[in-house]
């Protein structure tokens, strides 16, 4: 049970970290959502910014927002796979001690 528990905390904590740092920088896109034309990407920008308000339409980019969310998500499962990996080869809790 201790096993699996190391391997949810550290995922969970790097995944919350990930997802922290993509809020702060967020893809905008002048291109309404739903339109059917080619988004124009505009830059890299807090959710929260008013960075693009003069460019008209401009708004956070859900759609590449969602697949860097994916991306976070599957980084922090790489890194919690190898905190499980490495487990028995930290300080007090090697097999050797």
């Amino acid at each position: 049970m201790l096993v699996m528990k190391i391997f949810q905390t550290v995922a969970l904590f790097a995944f919350l970290i990930g997802m922290a740092i993509l809020c702060f920088f967020a893809p905008w896109t002048s291109t309404p959502p739903g339109s059917s034309a080619p988004h124009d990407s505009l830059g890299y920008a807090p959710i929260w910014s008013q960075r693009f308000a003069a460019v008209a339409g401009a708004g956070v980019d859900w759609g590449a927002f969602a697949l860097l969310a994916g991306v976070v998500a599957f980084f922090a499962v790489v890194i919690a796979a190898g905190a499980y990996f490495f487990r028995n080869k930290r300080g007090s809790e090697r097999e050797d001690v």
